[in-house]
């Protein structure tokens, strides 16, 4: 879920890229000169909408959560004493989330390990204040140092590395798909942002893999004339607050030249808790830099997509089922009779 940290996230982190194993992908000789390297391949599951794999902490098994909303790995409070973990107080760290704030610490942790990556003698953060159903949580600042991969209906998500390609390379799976420009600033160094248009509206949104549904802010959706249907499920995230949401109608939704008519969104009042600016690299950040829309689990589920960070390009294929889901991903994994509809596209 969409979060920042107070605090600059500590280097030792870092040492996690340097753990990995490279092979050459495939790519077809009249593309030689592009080269696609896969970094490492992590199996996942999706399991309630959760992007889960699995890894070791101090030679403990641990469930780890994908989260590209989140700005830095982390152990959840819940998993330390299990771990056999001592927690370490510093100075007055704070992150923020959809349930508002969490007390951040830190850990030292002797071995983690996950797929392919792995680091010793590593100082990392301790937050989260509801007991969950994961141990670690593994951000942006790791997965966002090269390009990505998420294939979830293959059970895979693949860091890349890309050179000398054209964006009309990148999809070496597909020979159709849709493309859409990565935005970002220094504030967004480690976050996956996109513009979409809602009812014709240009909307910033977010790729989040660790919200199992998709949210669009309640001020957007008020100022982009949504038709209200009902009242949903509260929603809780990093703190102990929970968020109401609704469900709404929405005419249109588009993304590069994917298109998605007469769907449905979970609407949500994104950043309600979140009173003050935070610091999440040296440069502050303002609330006004917050995405309105996150694209959760349900969006991945229903694509393929690339996230190239050489050429600052998304590419995506749709891989079918809905692109928005409106109810719990536990009442229906596939969500199969949700009313979101399908996207037309084409490149």
């Amino acid at each position: 879920m969409h979060r920042k940290a107070v605090c600059r996230h500590s280097s030792t982190m870092a040492k996690l890229s340097a753990f990995a194993i490279v092979g050459a992908m495939a790519a077809p000789a009249a593309l030689a000169r592009c080269q696609i390297d896969k970094v490492t391949e992590i199996p996942v599951a999706s399991n309630g909408n959760q992007l889960l794999t699995r890894g070791t902490i101090d030679g403990h098994p641990v469930s780890v959560l994908i989260d590209t909303g989140s700005y830095m790995s982390f152990v959840w409070r819940s998993s330390v004493d299990r771990l056999g973990l001592r927690l370490v107080t510093g100075p007055r760290m704070r992150m923020f989330g959809l349930g508002g704030e969490s007390r951040v610490d830190s850990t030292l942790v002797e071995e983690l390990q996950v797929a392919a990556f792995k680091a010793d003698n590593l100082r990392i953060p301790v937050a989260g204040d509801l007991r969950g159903n994961v141990d670690f949580i593994l951000g942006e600042n790791i997965l966002g140092r090269g390009s990505i991969e998420f294939d979830v209906r293959h059970g895979a998500v693949r860091t890349m590395e890309t050179r000398g390609c054209t964006p009309a390379e990148l999809p070496y799976w597909a020979k159709t798909y849709s493309m859409a420009d990565l935005i970002a600033s220094p504030d967004d160094a480690w976050a996956i942002r996109v513009n979409v248009v809602l009812n014709g509206r240009v909307v910033r949104a977010q790729i989040d893999s660790g919200s199992s549904v998709s949210l669009l802010a309640k001020v957007e959706a008020d100022s982009i004339g949504v038709h209200y249907v009902s009242n949903s499920a509260e929603i809780v995230g990093i703190g102990q607050r929970k968020l109401e949401t609704w469900i709404a109608d929405v005419q249109s939704f588009k993304l590069g030249d994917e298109n998605v008519n007469n769907t449905q969104l979970r609407i949500a009042q994104l950043g309600k808790y979140q009173t003050r600016d935070q610091i999440g690299t040296r440069i502050p950040v303002s609330t006004e830099s917050a995405p309105s829309l996150l694209l959760g689990m349900d969006f991945l589920r229903a694509h393929r997509v690339l996230i190239d960070n050489t050429t600052r390009k998304m590419v995506f294929t749709y891989e079918g089922g809905p692109v928005f889901q409106i109810i719990k991903p536990t009442e229906s994994d596939e969500a199969a009779s949700n009313p979101a509809g399908s996207p037309s596209a084409g490149n």
